[in-house]
């Protein structure tokens, strides 16, 4: 029997059903993989932006432990944004210490408000939705010290507790 090279019986590629299936796999591939680009590009984001409020916050409550801030509340200036009165920062101070002699506990809690980075996106509102966060730091002061003083101060205009 002789056989023809373009035969009906020779198998020569794929069939659309094949194809169509790799294509298919191919794609869905594709998809996942693109996918978890964005995702990973959306966690560098955050992680970007929570690293700087946690800095920021950081840096002004040892302001305040050290004696360094003047206010127990204000804005901060954000490095590259122009807004100054978006990043709300607020302080309380409390005296934990358990006896009336030696160096002074103090309780520094800051809590520094920001506005959130996906604000207003999809949502179809104009106001600014707000996040926190709270650190919160103990010192030991001794009388003299600017924050003993601070906290002092504090404390008299505020009635709660002795200093």
């Amino acid at each position: 029997m002789v056989t023809l090279k373009d035969s009906p019986t020779s198998d020569h590629g794929f069939t659309l059903v094949e194809l169509v299936m790799a294509v298919a796999i191919i794609s869905g591939a594709f998809l996942t993989i693109l996918d978890l680009r964005v995702k990973a590009l959306d966690d560098a984001f955050d992680y970007n932006n929570q690293r700087l409020v946690n800095r920021l916050a950081r840096e002004k409550l040892d302001e305040v432990a050290f004696g360094l801030a003047e206010n127990t509340s204000g804005n901060l200036e954000v490095p590259g944004k122009s807004s100054v009165g978006d990043w709300t920062w607020n302080v309380e101070i409390f005296d934990e210490s358990t006896t009336d002699i030696g160096p002074r506990t103090l309780m520094v809690t800051l809590t520094l408000e920001y506005p959130s980075v996906y604000s207003g996106q999809g949502s179809g509102r104009d106001t600014e939705e707000i996040e926190s966060v709270t650190l919160s730091t103990r010192v030991l002061t001794q009388e003299g010290d600017a924050l003993y003083d601070y906290a002092g101060q504090l404390i008299d205009m505020t009635g709660e507790g002795e200093f």
